[in-house]
């Protein structure tokens, strides 16, 4: 009986070792891939702000209040007229014909967010990208008041030269 039971621990714990080394091994794979990607190919594209998801995602904040309810309709349309667009390595603003590139790079990734890095007035500063139901996303960043309330949706492509 205290030999099944030895025999058990050791194999259980050679198990454990196994599984922990594989962990520690893959966390060092997806890691090392963190900080040789740039933006993921999932953002890859404009998005625009989505009003009514936007609204809805605001009442469930646990922040939701009488001042944000009368804040809302100001930010939303304050916001409406601006599309984000990531490329390679940015996140360029676009504001009707206007358009501000920002140098970004991934620093993190999991499965419900990314964090990047970009520079602000020579001082680093992060930008969060949160994703969110439906396939939106929320982004965070210093100085984007509001922001936390606001969903943006893939932007819908224009077909040109009919």
């Amino acid at each position: 009986m205290f030999k099944k039971i030895t025999f058990n621990a050791i194999v259980l714990l050679v198990f454990n070792l196994t599984f922990y080394q594989a962990s520690a091994q893959t966390h060092q794979a997806v890691s090392s891939i963190n900080n040789e990607l740039s933006v993921p190919e999932e953002l890859l594209t404009t998005w625009e702000l989505d009003e009514a998801a936007s609204m809805e995602y605001a009442k469930k904040s646990a922040h939701w209040n009488e001042h944000i309810a009368n804040l809302m309709p100001k930010l939303i349309a304050t916001n409406k007229q601006i599309k984000y667009r990531f490329n390679k390595d940015e996140m360029v603003t676009i504001e009707a014909v206007k358009e501000h590139e920002l140098a970004i790079s991934l620093t993190k990734q999991t499965l419900t967010s990314y964090i990047f890095k970009f520079e602000f007035d020579d001082k680093p500063k992060q930008l969060q990208v949160i994703k969110a139901a439906g396939g939106r996303i929320n982004i965070q960043a210093d100085g984007l008041l509001g922001y936390q309330f606001l969903l943006w949706k893939k932007g819908r492509e224009r077909l040109t030269g009919v």
